[in-house]
C-alpha cells in the first residue's frame, strides 16, 4: 500500500515539473544557429515574443564578409554582437528599427549573432536574410 500512495505524489511531481519546462519553453527567447556557405543565402522568419528577444547566430571566420538584411512587422532594437570572455562586442547596434541592412566584415573568428529585442507588448514577425558574399 505505501507504494501505491508515493507512485502518485511522484506522478504529480513529474506532470508539474514537465508542465514548467513547457510554459518556460513557450515563454524563452528565440536562438537559432544557422551555417553560411559561401554564396548560399539564409532566410529565417522569427517570432520575437512580447519583452524577450530573438538570436540568430552562426559560427564565423576572419575574412568572412556577410551582406545581412531584415524588416520586421514592428520596432525593435536590433544588434549584431559577439563575446569576448565576459565583454561583449557590438559591431553594429540601433534601438527602435523596423528594417535595416548591411555589410559585416569578419575580423576575427568567433560566434556572432544578429539580434532583436521586442520592448512592445506584442508579438513582432522579423524576416532576415544573411548571405556570405567575398569582399
Amino acid at each position: 500500500m505505501r507504494n501505491a500512495r508515493i507512485l502518485p505524489k511522484r506522478l504529480r511531481e513529474v506532470v508539474i515539473t514537465m508542465a514548467c519546462a513547457v510554459a518556460a519553453s513557450s515563454a524563452a527567447a528565440e536562438l537559432v544557429e544557422v551555417t553560411l556557405a559561401p554564396g548560399q543565402a539564409v532566410e529565417k522568419r522569427l517570432a520575437v515574443a512580447p519583452g524577450k528577444f530573438a538570436e540568430l547566430c552562426s559560427a564565423l571566420r576572419r575574412g568572412q564578409v556577410v551582406l545581412w538584411q531584415f524588416r520586421g512587422d514592428a520596432a525593435t532594437d536590433f544588434n549584431i554582437h559577439y563575446h569576448v570572455d565576459k565583454r561583449v562586442e557590438y559591431p553594429e547596434q540601433r534601438t527602435n528599427i523596423k528594417d535595416a541592412s548591411g555589410r559585416l566584415v569578419i575580423e576575427s573568428e568567433q560566434g556572432y549573432c544578429w539580434m532583436w529585442t521586442n520592448r512592445s507588448t506584442a508579438p513582432v514577425v522579423v524576416e532576415v536574410t544573411l548571405k556570405e558574399t567575398s569582399r
